[in-house]
């Protein structure tokens, strides 16, 4: 009973890979940083997610809806993987520089 036997061995080595994966991943993958213009500037400090993606998708939508400043943004792939939702989970303000 005592001891460590080959498969729970076997099982820390998965979750040692996994999490060994997810880190380097994480750090690795593309900065989604938009700029700090003032239209997004404005769609920051809004709290509810639905109303922030759908100031995000007057412009970068390709919908028929005005744009803040009358200019459209770079309009949203197809393949994109959140297609029309939740678009601040993955995009974040560009830092500041110092």
């Amino acid at each position: 009973m005592g001891g460590i036997r080959v498969r729970d061995f076997q099982f820390l080595l998965v979750v040692v890979a996994v999490v060994g994966l997810l880190t380097v991943l994480s750090r690795t993958g593309k900065e989604r940083f938009i700029p700090r213009t003032e239209a997004h500037l404005a769609v920051a400090p809004i709290q509810d997610t639905a109303q922030a993606d759908a100031v995000c998708l007057s412009c970068h939508g390709g919908g028929k809806s005005p744009s803040v400043e009358g200019k459209k943004g770079p309009l949203m792939p197809e393949n994109h993987p959140l297609r029309k939702k939740n678009c601040r989970q993955c995009h974040r303000l560009e830092r500041k520089k110092s």
